[in-house]
């Protein structure tokens, strides 16, 4: 058994790590905090931990709300908090709280270990969409002076730009298909709005080159 902190310090660092550890601290407990008339004291941590796993997963769902509704709720929640669970925060801002998650849905898809051409579509679907609207917020919080920081470009599998869009103005709108041809995108930011534009492959190959974001060609 750990022994309890000692210095205020130690207290603060120990109830830092009983919020943020997704199983809790297993010891120690009644020896830090005190229980009430109607809580004991791991219930009484237990209503911090669900706040701030809360405010957590209400963020994810800020920043994804074109999947959670592809999704449904429920099943948004539960690979949101699966998410939350394998990649506890660390950061002093919520704006990179997401920052991993497109590539989680990857690592976690069910046909991960299928040559892509056997892969299912509706997954590459929802990994992209998590991507766009992961370069949406990152264009759209950009804080960068110049025109080069607002420029995200991708190749996605399906128009989730539009379906993105249609949900984000409160429409229905039916899930994304897809098509013969992947799609291009450049995100950019004008009068603090995001806008996207679909690009031809030339268009796409010449913004994503080294040149474009202003490194050396491969040699």
């Amino acid at each position: 058994m750990a022994s309890p902190p000692v210095t205020l310090v130690d207290t603060q660092r120990w109830f830092q790590r009983a919020v943020l550890d997704p199983g809790g601290p297993s010891d120690s407990i009644d020896e830090v905090l005190t229980r009430s008339e109607e809580l004991s004291a791991r219930q009484r941590l237990d209503v911090y931990r669900r706040g701030y796993r809360l405010r957590l997963l209400e963020t994810m769902r800020g920043l994804h709300p074109a999947l959670r509704v592809l999704l449904g709720p429920d099943l948004f929640d539960d690979f949101a908090l699966d998410y939350l669970d394998a990649y506890p925060s660390r950061s002093y801002t919520l704006f990179q709280l997401d920052a991993r998650f497109t590539d989680h849905l990857a690592t976690r898809r069910p046909d991960r270990d299928l040559p892509g051409g056997r892969r299912e579509g509706w997954v590459d679907v929802i990994v992209d969409l998590a991507r766009y609207e992961r370069a949406f917020a990152e264009v759209y919080d950009d804080p960068g002076p110049a025109t080069a920081p607002f420029l995200r470009v991708l190749r996605v599998c399906a128009p989730v730009h539009t379906y993105h869009a249609t949900v984000r103005h409160g429409l229905p709108a039916e899930p994304p298909a897809l098509g013969p041809d992947p799609v291009h995108l450049a995100l950019s930011r004008r009068d603090y709005a995001v806008v996207t534009n679909e690009l031809e492959p030339d268009a796409y190959r010449l913004l994503s080159s080294p040149l474009a974001e202003g490194r050396p060609p491969r040699s």
